[in-house]
């Protein structure tokens, strides 16, 4: 009689053209107790928890590679989206996304289109957008392309 009324939760309303970013599928993984030496490539969905001295690279635009806490690469990594809460030691590469979560720690430079970057995590090198570094590189690439022209 004097109990309080339960209410319904109200749905939420979304918009139906904001694009939903969906998990990615997750199809080779190294677990925290593995220690790789060795360059990686891959496709897909990477996720290390794990040591790995070498490489990781992907030529995959839509591949992600997922640092966990545990995770700890020595050498470059390459891949269209990444998501770390670990630490690298090399340069980053990322051609879509770069998220770093609070205890992720990159020493080396870090290329993103598009970066989330949490309180907490840090980046010991050079940040450069990715669109800006195209126009650097055509840039070079025609200087040296006149240079050699000039030498012949």
């Amino acid at each position: 009689m004097f109990g309080k009324r339960k209410r319904k939760a109200k749905p939420v309303k979304t918009e139906t053209n904001t694009p939903k970013t969906e998990k990615p599928k997750i199809e080779t993984w190294i677990g925290t107790n593995t220690n790789i030496m060795g360059n990686i490539s891959f496709t897909g969905g990477f996720s290390v928890d794990g040591a790995v001295e070498g490489n990781i690279s992907s030529e995959d635009p839509e591949s992600t590679l997922i640092l966990g806490e545990s995770g700890h690469v020595i050498g470059d990594v390459q891949a269209g989206n990444i998501y770390a809460n670990g630490r690298i030691d090399g340069n980053v590469i990322a051609t879509k996304k770069v998220e770093l979560h609070p205890k992720a720690r990159i020493n080396g430079d870090l290329h993103y289109n598009l970066l989330e970057m949490a309180v907490g995590a840090g980046v010991n090198g050079k940040l450069m957008h990715q669109e800006l570094n195209e126009e650097i590189n055509t840039t070079i690439h025609s200087a040296n392309s006149v240079d050699q022209k000039d030498k012949t």
